[in-house]
């Protein structure tokens, strides 16, 4: 899947993509980043035994994950290459089951300060191309130094 690519350098989008590569959970979910703005970020979880409760829907630590992970990447945008993040706090409201074949996840960033990043973003139920807004959500990132 090729990640469309708008408004940050090549090195921002290469330290992104890279960073989410090496994150062993979103791999094991399946994840897949599919858009990098600057200050905005999209990520696509496709359903899958691994992400699902008994119910067949998509669970909700699967959802509170999605929100961690778009909306970090969403202030990494604007962070990346000299300066990172972690999350303080997030926030989420469920709205409807995520009944569709994948979750998809958009975040954008709302303040990126010197020591503190707020996002907020939207997590969607796709499926046969229609989208059903499942869960809003705000963050709060702690900015640090990159290593």
């Amino acid at each position: 899947m090729t990640v469309k690519i708008e408004g940050v350098s090549e090195e921002v989008a290469a330290a992104m993509q890279e960073t989410f590569a090496n994150q062993g959970a979103l791999q094991a979910l399946g994840a897949k980043m599919t858009r990098i703005g600057r200050g905005t970020c999209e990520i696509v979880i496709p359903k899958s035994e691994a992400v699902t409760q008994h119910h067949g829907t998509f669970h909700g630590g699967v959802f509170g994950t999605m929100a961690d992970t778009v909306g970090g990447f969403a202030a990494y945008s604007v962070l990346m290459p000299s300066r990172d993040g972690v999350a303080v706090e997030y926030k989420i409201n469920m709205l409807a089951p995520g009944d569709g074949d994948a979750l998809v996840g958009r975040a954008k960033v709302i303040k990126a300060g010197r020591s503190l990043a707020i996002t907020t973003g939207e997590i969607f139920s796709s499926k046969n191309g229609e989208e059903k807004l499942c869960a809003i959500f705000q963050q709060t990132l702690f900015v640090i130094d990159k290593k």
